[in-house]
């Protein structure tokens, strides 16, 4: 039932039905819908949106009125910020960093706009880790940043099959699919290729805890760090940017309903010193999927429960004003 739900998903955002949700707004112009969001935010000027009659809004996957949460709070935006657009589905999403006073925040949002109105509007918000960790970058990498030539794109629908085999491979501990100068950042700290970054690993007497934060994302995968996670359900790939060739959605994953410990290839058995119980990430990301392989993984998330639902039935889109 979920895959038939997925394949539905995916018929509706590769069909060409989508593009009258985009007609008449390209990349500069979805680009600059986003502004004038962000803006609104940091203004707490919500009226300064022009907005589809059914707009809905929702922050970390609970419904939110239009000039409450991140309208009230936000004071200005750092530059560490990626963009993407999906002109034939009419969608564009942002990921960065925005402040609340003194506080850095990461945010990554995402727009429908039909028409010219946003008719959809969803943020997911990671306030996890402190914002001064030395290996903490300043600016986005440049592949999340990069027109990809034409020759060397692959199509709309074979970069949605690497999103979901970047899923599917997460669940079987196979890293394949990523590419050697892969690397995943999640709420701006980057958690491989940094030997700065100790995971939580629960040491095994007479043994070397593994460097997990050292290893590539490859390594990772295949040395069953994800050994805790059930599934990652709903999977709502919501823009193609064909250009750049970013996929980007909106993600559960599921976590310790299943184990809670990691069987780690030379290391053995290793389970947390107090238990954790089941959670859920709501997590924005955005692939860099050129030539077929995962580049770059920049994901926001937030911690809810097991179960937590992400606020957008699948096929749910606004309606045209």
């Amino acid at each position: 039932m979920i895959r038939a739900c997925i394949a539905f998903a995916l018929l509706l955002l590769l069909s060409p039905a989508s593009a009258p949700a985009a007609r008449g707004c390209d990349r500069a112009c979805l680009y600059a819908v986003m502004d004038s969001w962000l803006d609104a935010v940091r203004t707490h000027a919500p009226t300064a949106v022009r907005l589809a009659r059914t707009a809905r809004y929702t922050e970390n996957g609970v419904e939110t009125a239009l000039g409450e949460g991140l309208f009230r709070t936000v004071t200005g935006y750092s530059a560490y910020q990626a963009r993407a657009a999906d002109p034939e589905a009419g969608q564009v999403a942002v990921i960065g960093e925005l402040f609340e006073g003194e506080r850095a925040v990461t945010f990554a949002t995402r727009l429908k706009v039909v028409h010219g109105r946003v008719a959809e509007a969803e943020t997911v918000i990671g306030r996890s880790f402190a914002g001064n960790h030395p290996s903490m970058p300043t600016a986005i990498r440049p592949g999340l940043a990069t027109i990809v030539p034409r020759a060397a794109r692959i199509s709309r629908q074979a970069m949605v099959e690497t999103a979901e085999r970047n899923f599917d491979n997460l669940l079987r501990n196979d890293g394949s699919h990523f590419a050697p100068d892969c690397q995943r950042m999640e709420n701006r700290m980057p958690m491989s290729g940094n030997p700065q970054l100790r995971y939580p690993i629960t040491p095994i007497e007479g043994k070397q805890v593994p460097l997990f934060g050292s290893m590539g994302c490859r390594e990772q995968v295949e040395a069953h760090l994800f050994d805790t996670l059930d599934r990652v359900d709903p999977r709502r790939i919501l823009l193609v940017d064909e250009a750049q060739q970013i996929v980007f959605g909106i993600f559960s994953l599921r976590f310790y309903g299943r184990t809670e410990c990691n069987d780690i290839p030379g290391y053995g058995r290793t389970c947390p010193a107090r238990p954790r119980g089941p959670m859920s990430l709501l997590s924005a990301e955005m692939l860099g999927v050129r030539g077929g392989k995962v580049h770059e993984v920049e994901v926001i998330f937030t911690r809810l429960p097991y179960e937590a639902g992400q606020g957008w039935p699948a096929a749910e889109h606004g309606d045209d004003d």
